[in-house]
């Protein structure tokens, strides 16, 4: 697995609330990709406005895990985990598939608390990003996904809502997500 180690044995021995803001995070930048990728397209907008509503929850401590239970069973009828024997070559096709596993292992580990299932999402966006630096060159989008990462499991549990913390970490998030949006974007066009 690609996840840094440090990382790793940080989300093991953590507390559940604090791994909810480490599994948020990591969503919350990868949904940006999915919204963009997506957006324009009409007969998409239900799973845009899906991603949008279960991202915003991931943020939220009092969301009971049944709700997530069900985020995770939504996720896996999207186009981008049904089941196929083809392999997905398009750009935009790989940086979706990547977002909704993503959030789809994010919100499995509010379902069930399972630190594997926040290193799956931990691993699925270094994953793609990985293989965007692959692609841009000079591109730095692994190392700035595994910087965003040991800053995130730093921060303070999804419970702690009188912290600013959590807000400017995603708005953060979101900004990187964005520019991951438009490297992909140019990679289209390009």
């Amino acid at each position: 697995m690609v996840v840094d180690e440090a990382v790793a044995a940080t989300i093991r021995g953590q507390s559940y609330p604090k791994v909810a803001t480490f599994v948020a995070s990591c969503a919350e930048r990868m949904v940006q990709v999915f919204t963009g990728l997506c957006g324009g397209d009409p007969a998409r907008s239900g799973d845009v406005d899906f991603v949008v509503h279960a991202v915003g929850d991931l943020w939220k401590p009092g969301i009971p895990d049944g709700s997530f239970q069900g985020y995770v069973e939504t996720l896996e009828g999207f186009q981008e985990l049904e089941p196929s024997d083809e392999e997905i070559v398009g750009v935009a096709g790989i940086y979706a598939f990547y977002s909704v596993l993503a959030l789809r292992y994010a919100s499995l580990y509010r379902s069930s608390a399972d630190s594997e299932d926040a290193l799956k999402c931990a691993h699925a966006c270094l994953t793609a990003m990985g293989q965007l630096d692959q692609n841009i060159p000079g591109a730095e989008f692994f190392a700035q996904e595994a910087g965003s990462q040991r800053r995130a499991i730093l921060e303070p549990p999804l419970e702690d809502l009188n912290s600013g913390h959590l807000s400017q970490l995603r708005e953060s998030d979101r900004t990187v997500g964005r520019k991951r949006l438009v490297a992909i974007q140019s990679r289209l066009s390009g």
